[in-house]
């Protein structure tokens, strides 16, 4: 299992390696770089990123590398899954 640190490290530099041409975009990915610097859950900060880029994808107004993003933020990580799952049997 990946332990909250390297969650939270893989999910920063995913997130600051992007460069989204949508301002409301761009906005989102400064934001939860901000929550990771200040060491908010990286569970939590990812699930906002894929609820606000979902929200414009509802609205039509997602780029199309937000809709990439989005998309790879949206996989499955076996090892995450398992983690939160298991805190749930106990």
């Amino acid at each position: 299992m990946f332990k909250k640190s390297e969650n939270n490290f893989e999910l920063l530099k995913l997130l600051q390696q992007q460069q989204l041409p949508n301002t409301n975009e761009q906005f989102i990915i400064k934001q939860a770089i901000i929550k990771l610097n200040k060491h908010e859950n990286p569970y939590l900060v990812k699930t906002n990123v894929k609820s606000a880029l979902t929200e414009l994808a509802l609205k039509r107004q997602l780029s199309k590398a937000g809709v990439q993003l989005l998309t790879q933020l949206s996989k499955s990580n076996i090892n995450e899954d398992v983690a939160r799952s298991s805190t749930t049997w106990f």
